[in-house]
């Protein structure tokens, strides 16, 4: 079990693997990425983020949205029913309209063992999808924030 981070992402375009580990790479020339991909080096579903010996890796999952039962599905309509309606809350009406743009779901599992230096590279990691996938990060028990990183609305 662990405490779960997502970004929320509205880009059309798909994240390649190799984009994402020369982007860590950049502030840390120890974060390594583990997973399969397909024959192009393109196309994943999930992988490790390793930030540091002794340390259990980051989980980290991609989630379509964009058919009927698929996971990702699945998760924004729970996400949109907590939310509830908006009623005269703009931050809602933001968070909600975010919500219904979403393409994919980038979900990372924060296991027990994680320590600052960890934080550190799921912050770099969902920085890196807010910034080229137009993301809006949710903490799991916090809420949604903004590109900013200002709390845009509290989870309830």
């Amino acid at each position: 079990m662990g405490y779960y981070t997502r970004v929320f992402c509205r880009a059309d375009r798909f994240p390649v693997l190799s984009e994402i580990q020369s982007y860590m790479y950049s502030f840390n020339s120890t974060y390594r990425l583990e997973g399969e991909v397909d024959d192009n080096n393109n196309y994943w579903t999930n992988f490790e983020l390793h930030y540091k010996e002794g340390k259990h890796p980051i989980p980290v999952e991609l989630n379509w949205c964009d058919e009927d039962g698929s996971v990702g599905k699945e998760e924004l309509a729970e996400f949109l029913d907590d939310i509830g309606r908006p009623g005269l809350s703009i931050r809602k009406w933001k968070v909600i309209k975010r919500l219904t743009k979403t393409k994919f779901i980038i979900c990372n599992q924060l296991l027990s063992d994680l320590d600052e230096d960890g934080y550190s590279a799921n912050d770099h990691l969902m920085q890196f999808f807010v910034e080229r996938y137009d993301g809006m990060i949710h903490a799991e028990n916090e809420g949604f924030y903004d590109p900013d990183g200002a709390l845009l609305l509290r989870s309830e």
